[in-house]
């Protein structure tokens, strides 16, 4: 029957995983080993450490809708490598963890080195993954490393996805599989047969009833959208329906946000017209979105209020509706089957009617972004050295093609994208809104370039993120990842510094010239320090076939926190 390795690594052939992102060690080894003949199959990605091949698993995931895997170690996946997958536990990306306990077979009782089984003296290794996979198991005989690594797979893309893990003893994956086992192995595709829900169809038609019913509806866009590849379903809805469409922050891109319906992030960082017309809004339609407090401006009743919106909420898990606000009506279902649902629906009443209320209010909100400026502000053609970043910003808008994807990271270099940045198309830029991790852009966007070579791939970072994983640009350079990473160097850790308010410790940092670390890798890199560079510097690295890193000099006292955060999140802030 081949060995356990073999098989493993055939279901996940079976289940169309084509990358993995590893560094071998302990008894996982023997898999890595057997994918020598499987690599026409499967390409194997050997990273720097096991926090940047869990950050490539996660983009994976979130990019292909399949688990992204990482292999390596236990206590090394279980440490640095829960970065990535505490990052997909919370923005609910499918992943899968195969690891092991590094028990030395008959000596796990004795606490040999390394030792992850739970007895006394060693680690318990299944425990820390409970706490950021959806499933997880220990296999202990080749059967159950079949099984788990199969049922795995399944936890991580059912239902509302997440990462799983699946950890070996020794004798899982070195024993043999045997016919007399009284639990059978079956092909994977049959346990993956399984359809994802949709909403009940009399809930579909009350919930068009109140959208026709509705003079100022807003839909409000989450990660969902991102997770379903709704992006098709959600444009079509918002267009027939006439509904201005405001995300999130982990749901940017879910829809164009040059798109004449898009009213941009709505978070407490966001942009002023999607606030404005969610405010003032009497029906809310919430897709794939839990409504963060950052998202809701920490739930100020000035922006959602049941008392006096209609509230009608859709995910993918029951539990996230009605979570945060009470609401009208609840639609269980996966995010493109409902509003598919909803759509077919929505055309049949219509049909051959014309809805003035919404033409007005369509027209309203145009009349606002015209008036108010929709993702504008003068700082972004600021001439200032050191440069602003929000100048930064405004260059990326102008210079990347439409079809590049983006990821973002954590700290204030995230604050000035998501605020205005003007995504060209949907499903192009990807937030670090889970743990809202430094560094994991970096990576991401390598993984990103993996999967769409042809695709310009574009990191934008701080210097803190992209000196945590700046080994990343080995994997690049061995992978042909030509990836961007767009570095916005201040030298220090800008939100951090900025709450000290004067009194700074533990903030800042030496000056560190990116661009020359990047060709100590043979990369490309250049330093930029006028506003003027940028531009060149974007096409020259927009045509290197060389990962490519533009090591951008900004000013260290922008605060950009404070120039956008929504008035409607200043007191809760003060409180807590």
């Amino acid at each position: 029957m081949g060995s356990v390795s073999q098989k493993i690594i055939e279901i996940l052939v079976e289940a169309g995983i084509d990358h993995i992102f590893t560094i071998p060690g302990g008894g996982v080894s023997v898999i890595i080993s057997s994918l020598y003949d499987y690599q026409d199959k499967i390409k194997v990605i050997l990273t720097r450490n096991e926090q940047s091949a869990s950050c490539m698993a996660e983009m994976y995931g979130r990019l292909t809708g399949k688990p992204g895997l990482i292999i390596g170690q236990g206590p090394f996946v279980a440490s640095a490598g829960l970065f990535g997958l505490m990052e997909g536990y919370l923005t609910s990306t499918p992943m899968l963890a195969l690891t092991d306990v590094t028990e030395y077979k008959d000596f796990s009782l004795h606490a040999p080195f390394q030792c992850g089984t739970g007895d006394y003296g060693g680690l318990d290794l299944k425990e820390i993954f409970k706490g950021t996979a959806k499933f997880v198991t220990m296999a202990t005989s080749p059967l159950e490393a079949i099984q788990g690594v199969q049922l795995a797979i399944k936890h991580a893309i059912s239902g509302r996805p997440g990462p799983a893990a699946c950890l070996f003893r020794v004798p899982a994956l070195k024993g043999e599989l045997t016919e007399g086992t009284l639990a059978k192995v079956y092909p994977i595709s049959k346990y993956l047969q399984v359809e994802k829900p949709a909403a009940f169809p009399r809930d579909v038609d009350k919930a068009v009833e109140a959208l026709l019913q509705a003079k100022r509806p807003v839909i409000i866009a989450g990660n969902g959208v991102h997770a379903s590849k709704a992006y098709a379903e959600l444009e079509q809805l918002a267009e027939l329906g006439q509904l201005p469409v405001a995300t999130s922050y982990q749901g940017k891109s879910a829809i164009a946000e040059v798109h004449p319906l898009a009213l941009g992030v709505m978070n407490m960082y966001g942009e002023k017209i999607a606030l404005k017309a969610i405010s003032q809004s009497d029906l809310l339609l919430i897709i794939g979105c839990r409504l963060k407090p950052q998202d809701t401006c920490f739930e100020s009743p000035q922006l959602i209020d049941p008392r006096r919106q209609k509230i009608i909420q859709v995910d993918i898990d029951s539990r996230n509706v009605g979570w945060v606000f009470p609401v009208d009506m609840g639609l269980t279902g996966d995010a493109q089957l409902v509003m598919r649902q909803l759509i077919e629906v929505l055309r049949e009443r219509l049909r051959g009617k014309e809805n003035l209320d919404k033409k007005n209010w369509v027209k309203t909100i145009q009349e606002w972004k015209q008036k108010e400026g929709y993702f504008d502000d003068p700082c972004l053609h600021s001439s200032q050295v050191p440069i602003l970043s929000t100048r930064i910003v405004k260059e990326l808008r102008d210079h990347l093609p439409p079809e590049s994807i983006l990821t973002l990271d954590g700290g204030n270099n995230r604050v000035a994208m998501l605020r205005y940045f003007l995504t060209p198309q949907p499903g192009t830029c990807f937030a670090a809104a889970g743990i809202g991790a430094m560094s994991l852009s970096v990576p991401a966007a390598i993984a990103a370039k993996l999967l769409f070579p042809q695709r310009p791939c574009v990191a934008v970072c701080g210097d803190g993120g992209m000196a945590m994983q700046i080994h990343a640009l080995s994997t690049a350079k061995q992978y042909g990842a030509a990836a961007i990473f767009v570095v916005m160097n201040d030298s220090v850790l800008g939100a951090v510094r900025d709450g000290q308010k004067g009194r700074s410790v533990a903030s800042e940092y030496i000056d560190t010239d990116f661009a020359r670390i990047a060709q100590a890798f043979d990369c490309q890199g250049v330093r930029v320090k006028k506003p003027d560079e940028i531009a060149p510097a974007l096409r020259e690295a927009l045509q290197s076939r060389e990962p490519f890193v533009i090591d951008i000099l900004t000013d260290p006292n922008e605060r950009i926190r404070d120039k956008v955060r929504s008035t409607l999140a200043q007191k809760a802030l003060e409180n807590l």
